[in-house]
């Protein structure tokens, strides 16, 4: 019997035989609006792992402690938080090396810890009616507002931007509000009114596999699984995610058909955003474009394949549509992707960033806020040593958009 899949003869849960409505009213929770418990921590209480109402709740992300950045897991039975990472020698609890993999794993008193950044994650074993959609969300105002992407766009003006999307069935509140393509309105709004965003995804079983659910809309869910077993190759509703079987894959089907299981909270700090990207609108939504690629040998410089396609990227956890698909950028990794022609598209823009570093100024490549590093062009550089990022953007056509190089090369 596969891992995870469900024995035939199981009853469907309560939640499969009741399916779950949508959330009609956007939820009026302002605690986490400016919650900054996932980078500021006042204790070590907020590191426990912990039981919550039909949930429990644990943490993890990284820190910082004798100017070294650490994975930080927990805390220990001694109080103390459990870290792992390039350990220095003194002031670790219980340090011991894993030769295999080259870290160190060791416990550290709350105190000598800063510069957090977590990520808190509850699961919880039951959908029922009060469960939320799935789907990106964050809180402005005292309303949960949805997501576009976290990547989000900048103004010409060089501003960092998030585009939301107005949850409710009722007229939106506030000026700005817009309709899209896919019949929601959506507004953009300076990236500074968001610190903390909040996932969700359930977790359901499809002909026996187990699936993870990224959106819900009219009666039908957007499905999707990662790497690993083989794939329901006899559903023609599957489309697989890579050039092998073990890439993932992903299908959308009517929420029926599936039985529910339980549903999982990933909250996290918003991050910088993008820096090193070009960036368009699809049907009303900003999201990263690029140019779709020849089919290549692992090695070779990716070309251009001819004709007008735009292919159109969200990272897992994104927003999506029922026409993006699962595609594997590794192993252990897969974004969602459309390909559309380029007369689908406008307003593209590349966005670019630079920072100061010992007086000198770098163009920015990418941001890694967890690890606490900047990558520029010849060099990696600690957060701390670089001064806020000055944003360029300009204006496009298809043909200054790069060249995709996120799928899995041809062997």
């Amino acid at each position: 019997m596969r891992q995870g899949a469900r024995r035939r003869d199981d009853p469907p849960r309560p939640s499969s035989i009741h399916p779950v409505q949508p959330m009609t009213e956007p939820c009026t929770d302002p605690s986490d609006e400016f919650d900054d418990s996932l980078t500021n921590p006042s204790g070590i209480y907020v590191l426990r792992e912990r039981n919550v109402p039909g949930g429990r709740m644990e943490v993890s992300g990284h820190a910082t402690f004798q100017g070294v950045r650490l994975r930080v897991r927990g805390v220990g039975r001694d109080g103390r938080v459990s870290v792992a990472g390039d350990l220095p020698l003194y002031g670790v609890f219980g340090r011991e090396e894993d030769p295999q993999v080259g870290v160190a794993f060791g416990r550290v008193d709350f105190g000598w810890l800063s510069r957090f950044w977590l990520t808190r994650t509850t699961t919880f074993d039951l959908i029922d009616e009060t469960t939320p959609q799935p789907g990106l969300m964050a809180s402005i105002g005292g309303l949960t507002v949805g997501l576009v992407n976290t990547d989000g766009t900048v103004s010409k003006a060089g501003v960092p931007q998030l585009q939301l999307i107005w949850l409710s069935t009722a007229e939106p509140e506030g000026e700005g509000w817009a309709p899209d393509g896919y019949g929601l309105f959506t507004k953009i709004v300076d990236r500074s009114l968001v610190s903390v965003v909040r996932r969700v995804e359930w977790t359901a079983i499809w002909r026996d596999f187990t699936v993870q659910i990224a959106a819900i809309r009219d009666g039908r869910a957007m499905i999707f699984a990662g790497g690993g077993g083989e794939p329901p190759l006899n559903a023609p509703e599957v489309v697989l995610g890579g050039g092998r079987r073990s890439n993932g894959w992903s299908a959308v089907v009517p929420l029926a058909q599936l039985s529910l299981r339980g549903w999982t909270l990933t909250e996290s700090p918003l991050g910088v955003g993008v820096v090193d990207a070009c960036v368009g609108t699809l049907r009303g939504r900003t999201a990263s474009m690029v140019r779709v690629a020849e089919p290549h040998v692992a090695g070779e410089e990716r070309v251009a394949a001819p004709g007008s396609a735009v292919v159109v990227e969200k990272n897992r956890g994104d927003t999506v549509t029922d026409e993006f698909v699962l595609v594997a950028s590794s192993q252990h990794y897969w974004t969602w992707r459309v390909t559309v022609d380029e007369s689908e598209v406008s307003d593209l823009r590349q966005v670019t960033a630079t920072t100061t570093v010992n007086g000198l100024t770098h163009p920015v490549q990418w941001r890694d806020d967890g690890a606490g590093l900047v990558y520029l062009s010849h060099s990696t550089v600690d957060i701390a040593d670089t001064t806020p990022f000055i944003y360029t953007v300009q204006p496009i056509d298809r043909s200054a958009l790069p060249v995709d190089s996120k799928v899995l090369s041809l062997h």
